[in-house]
């Protein structure tokens, strides 16, 4: 219940005209991307991770989720109903691959991956229902409960969320960012939604080591009827030489709106990175596109909403 309040908490709105802003990059920026499965990164922040490096940073994205939930994708590639712990497992390790091809085609070898192997589709259930290690998460698909592939950076982690919050501070220790694109706590999907607040509890606990504050960067992939043109498989679709805003009717609050003007190279190659997913050109070719436009719009957070959830989480697991 404590943490249905939180949720609650977080979606509270402050009445203020948002209009989107250029979003500068400095140079020798360091970017940490928070990414709940494979392609969000390439989705919401593709062309931001080229910017970055073009000007002398540094980019490290990671994968909180393999994305090895998509049911009907692994029933479809199996041809059976019932897919096995071991087939969720294979389709999770193809998607992590196609993200290494991804990530190369957006800036070789020069952006550091990282998976944390966490069960897709549940990452809601271990803000809610798993917190601690005597309570662990089991996947509905995989049937673990600490992530089963090799590349994982802690493989010893348990599918709990005190462990993703740690995950994620140690991560902010290591790579320091002045930038974190991070996903948009009003997202509509659950595990997106509960990445972002885990994020921001994180980033809540480093700032109060001394740290100072990264430029938050809150990106939005799921919403009702956007983005424009997302159930269009035309790859001519006019509306997508267009700039990419975010929807008129997501909630207005107490922060900027701003975006990034891609050039036509950098517009191309996270088209290009894009197509590395070709599990997800499979099932969901439109949409993915629609995401290929002149902007990627974010929302800047501020200090003040990491202090509000840090806060609240704080006394939800009291």
């Amino acid at each position: 219940m404590r943490s249905m309040r939180l949720i609650a908490f977080v979606l509270v709105l402050v009445t203020r005209a948002a209009v989107a802003a250029p979003l500068d990059v400095g140079t020798s920026e360091r970017l940490l991307v928070v990414a709940p499965h494979p392609d969000d990164e390439t989705l919401a922040a593709g062309g931001l991770v080229q910017r970055v490096l073009a000007r002398d940073g540094t980019a490290r994205v990671v994968l909180v989720t393999a994305g090895d939930g998509y049911v009907e994708a692994v029933q479809a590639e199996t041809g059976a109903l019932r897919p096995r712990p071991e087939d969720f497992v294979a389709y999770g390790e193809r998607r992590l691959g196609e993200a290494r091809a991804a990530i190369r085609r957006l800036g070789g070898d020069r952006v550091r991956l990282g998976v944390l192997g966490f069960p897709d589709g549940g990452l809601d259930r271990l803000l809610r229902a798993h917190w601690w290690r005597t309570d662990t998460e089991r996947s509905t698909t995989t049937g673990a409960s600490r992530s089963p592939y090799r590349e994982s950076l802690a493989r010893n982690v348990a599918y709990d969320g005190d462990d993703l919050r740690r995950e994620l501070l140690r991560l902010l220790r290591e790579t320091q960012p002045t930038m974190v694109a991070l996903p948009d706590p009003l997202d509509r999907h659950p595990d997106h939604r509960a990445a972002g607040l885990f994020t921001l509890m994180a980033i809540d606990d480093w700032t109060s080591e001394g740290a100072p504050m990264p430029r938050l960067l809150a990106y939005l992939v799921h919403w009702p009827n956007w983005p424009p043109g997302w159930n269009d498989n035309r790859a001519g679709d006019p509306a997508r030489t267009h700039a990419l805003e975010l929807p008129a009717d997501l909630p207005p609050r107490d922060a900027t709106r701003v975006a990034l003007v891609l050039s036509e190279r950098e517009e191309k190659r996270k088209a290009d990175a894009l197509a590395s997913y070709a599990s997800q050109q499979e099932v969901m070719r439109g949409f993915l596109a629609a995401f290929v436009r002149r902007t990627e719009p974010f929302t800047l957070l501020t200090a003040a909403e990491v202090k509000r959830v840090g806060d609240a989480m704080e006394q939800s697991h009291r």
